[in-house]
């Protein structure tokens, strides 16, 4: 490396040492690399460079007409055509003119368009950004507008993007959790800086040339597609972002913070694991699903309320899922955790086991509900409480597979009276309606699949509690999923009489016609 100051650089140049004044106010003017007592230094074969590129305007007066059109902020030369266009913005191959590097230049048009209020934020978050620095993060090198007052900004040329590599992570947990741990990493820093991305999806986390991944492209190019058009049916399939992006983002936008980010790291998680476009939140057991499903939780209050937690619980996961493969069958972890279930002294780090244990069961192994119904209806009140407020989706999707068990499988006659306790403990506690449906259709079909007359006032003690409309409809609906005949072996004309008006008035013609 060669180093100068003024008269170097002016030498180099050929141009008075005055002049470099003027010059270094020019937006392409390579920056100085340090700075001593007699004042600024240069790398003076990036000014040669610099020199010699073409680059440098020698002559006074107006530039030339195709440099101005291929020019963005006097300093980044554009390569024609686009290298990526999508319904809002362009991506240009550009060259730095005040470094010599190469870069990407994304220019967002139509912006007159978009709510002003957008603009400005995401003005502000570039011009946030521009001072940021972290590894994850693409590098916001300069941004500004164009003379048709569409925003432009200019970060490093990428490799690819996540979306072209989905393929090679298939079946390889420790490297999906390394471009997760990446993600979340990039992901934390921005939002410590006060911003959040609101466009998170496999294409905008981009390979570096130094091989890491870092997130790129914040949503305004969301914010314009929101601003301009309907979001028919027919738009929102074509709209990929959308797949990704979180349930509140779709009406009320500006509700969007960190947890609609942890929504979308959920949906990419989801990708990688399952190879399949994520349009849904369905998954094959395995340790990744219950993080999956947290972390897209429609209501924003049941995610993980924070990229951290999002993070410690999918490395938590994998940890627990080899904890459990090596040390334990199936059958003698169900019986330790069905132990300390009940123990009178439950501890929350037992329940916090239990909970971690009970999501990584596949629904669809009968000998994984086997276990769950081992260890579930031994939970206290003071348990079921707990888990309730720990993770309310975890706790309800766990109930749900639970009680689809119950209903097909079954029992001793003693141990239908567990089963029933619990689910009413289930309700009582929880007061949620769907818990309240889960449990009247498997007590409507335990009771007389096992002729249990123990079953049958459990349910009818339920039904009779209920005291709101919603659980009222909830009630009715649980029922009706279930035969007539099975709900008339548990709810007689007398039994139909004590009920709530709204569930008596639901259910009492359709109980009539059963044969």
């Amino acid at each position: 490396m060669r180093l100068g100051g003024l008269s170097e650089v002016a030498e180099e140049l050929g141009v008075t040492p005055q002049r470099i004044a003027a010059l270094r106010q020019r937006p392409d003017f390579p920056d100085a690399v340090g700075e001593i007592a007699q004042g600024p230094i240069w790398d003076l074969d990036v000014v040669k460079a610099w020199n010699g590129s073409g680059l440098r305007q020698r002559k006074a007066g107006r530039p030339k007409s195709d440099l101005t059109v291929r020019t963005l902020g006097g300093r980044f030369i554009l390569e024609l055509p686009a290298i990526g266009s999508g319904g809002f913005a362009d991506v240009f191959r550009a060259t730095d003119r005040k470094t010599g590097n190469l870069v990407a230049v994304k220019v967002l048009r139509d912006t007159a368009t978009v709510d002003p209020e957008a603009i400005s934020r995401f003005k502000r978050e570039l011009r946030l950004l521009e001072g940021l620095t972290h590894p994850n993060v693409i590098s916001v090198i300069a941004q500004g507008e164009t003379d048709e007052q569409d925003v432009w900004y200019a970060m490093p040329l990428a490799q690819g993007s996540l979306a072209d590599f989905i393929e090679k992570v298939d079946g390889n947990p420790p490297l999906i959790v390394d471009i997760m741990r990446q993600i979340c990493a990039g992901l934390t820093y921005i939002h410590s800086n006060g911003v959040y991305h609101r466009d998170l999806k496999p294409a905008n986390v981009l390979r570096l040339e130094s091989g890491e991944w870092a997130v790129s492209d914040f949503g305004l190019a969301v914010e314009a597609e929101r601003g301009t058009t309907p979001l028919t049916s027919t738009l929102r399939a074509g709209m990929g972002s959308w797949v990704y992006a979180a349930p509140e983002q779709w009406a009320r936008a500006r509700s969007a913070d960190h947890r609609s980010d942890v929504y979308s790291l959920g949906k990419i998680l989801q990708e990688l694991v399952t190879q399949e476009y994520p349009v849904n939140t369905e998954m094959a057991a395995g340790p990744l699903r219950p993080v999956v499903e947290r972390a897209t939780a429609n209501n924003p209050a049941s995610r993980y309320g924070s990229v951290a937690e999002f993070l410690e619980a999918l490395e938590r996961s994998l940890g627990t899922h080899q904890e459990y493969e090596t040390w334990e069958s199936r059958e003698q972890t169900a019986e330790r955790l069905r132990d300390r279930m009940l123990s009178p002294s439950t501890t929350p780090a037992d329940l916090i086991e239990m909970l971690e244990w009970a999501t990584l069961l596949d629904e669809s192994d009968e000998d994984d509900m086997k276990a769950l119904s081992r260890v579930l209806p031994w939970c206290t009140s003071s348990s079921i409480e707990f888990l309730w407020n720990r993770d309310r989706g975890a706790f309800r999707r766990l109930f749900e597979r639970f009680t689809d068990y119950v209903k097909r499988t079954g029992f001793s006659f003693e141990y239908c009276d567990v089963l029933a306790n619990f689910m009413r403990r289930a309700v009582d506690v929880t007061g949620d309606s769907s818990i309240l449906r889960m449990a009247v259709a498997a007590l409507a079909i335990l009771g007389p699949d096992h002729n249990r007359w123990h079953v049958r006032d459990v349910l009818v003690s339920v039904l009779q509690d209920v005291k709101s409309e919603e659980m009222s409809m909830a009630a009715i609906e649980g029922l009706r999923s279930v035969s007539r005949n099975q709900v008339a072996w548990s709810i007689t004309d007398f039994t139909v009489r004590t009920l709530p008006p709204a569930i008596r008035i639901g259910i009492a013609d359709w109980i009539s016609e059963a044969s």
